[in-house]
């Protein structure tokens, strides 16, 4: 088990929240109105206003929080405390090494502090896949084991999809999100698929996230690729789908 590197994991959160706008808190939107009195010399006799009784208490006005907004601050909230409790990392070269023997594409791999980082080129796109394994066993999360993999899911899923350069939510024109919690254990799943034109040239794209917790380790594999060859895009899936059958549940 490797040594806690909570203040990386911490910048790694703070630069995908940076990344990935749909992972920013709300920012709550204020308008001020200004309103100009044109005051005219008639011969009605001014209105008194007779003051209101001080004791009544104030009205404040304020803009209602929908259901998504306050989903999505309790979910920033739970990422910040995640990178904060007592979480270490643990190496998983070996499950990389392994499933990359079989790699279609070319590769390089990067390890920094528990986090497996493999850039892929093809002939036609590139992309990535991210693999981290996480022990929680000594951290303090009040929160369900449903809770913890879904969140952290969709937090990273959310990341990987905006390192796609030129890609936003509209071009996806599949998407598939699968959360499974059995007694003690749980699963994660989201993927999108996606095809558009540059108006040179049609981009095929993928991106999919799987993750589980189980024995107080989530194991996390998250990749991303774009490609102008839908052939590409093909072998990418089936390396995601390698990578999988790699991950205990």
């Amino acid at each position: 088990m490797m040594k806690r590197y909570a203040a990386i994991a911490a910048a790694i959160f703070m630069m995908s929240l940076t990344a990935c706008g749909t992972f920013a808190p709300p920012q709550a939107s204020e308008t001020t109105t200004t309103t100009t009195t044109v005051t005219e010399v008639t011969t009605v006799p001014p209105v008194t206003t007779v003051p209101s009784d001080s004791s009544e208490p104030a009205t404040t006005t304020k803009a209602t929080m929908s259901e998504e907004e306050k989903k999505q601050i309790a979910a920033n909230t739970f990422i910040a405390e995640f990178f904060d409790s007592a979480i270490t990392f643990e190496d998983k070269s070996a499950l990389t090494k392994e499933v990359l023997k079989k790699c279609p594409f070319e590769h390089s791999e990067e390890s920094t502090n528990g986090l497996q980082r493999i850039t892929l080129k093809g002939n036609n796109g590139s992309g990535t896949i991210d693999v981290l394994c996480i022990d929680l066993s000594a951290s303090d999360l009040d929160y369900e084991l449903g809770y913890i993999v879904s969140t952290f899911g969709d937090y990273y899923y959310g990341f990987t999809v905006g390192n796609m350069q030129g890609v936003t939510e509209d071009n996806f024109t599949t998407n598939y999100r699968l959360t499974n919690t059995v007694v003690s254990k749980g699963k994660y799943q989201q993927y999108g698929s996606l095809q558009k034109s540059d108006g040179m040239a049609n981009q095929f794209g993928y991106a999919e996230t799987y993750a589980t917790l189980v024995d107080s380790k989530l194991t996390v594999v998250s990749g991303q690729f774009l490609s102008t060859d839908m052939m590409e895009r093909q072998s990418f899936t089936g390396l995601m789908m390698e990578f999988k059958e790699k991950i205990p549940f």
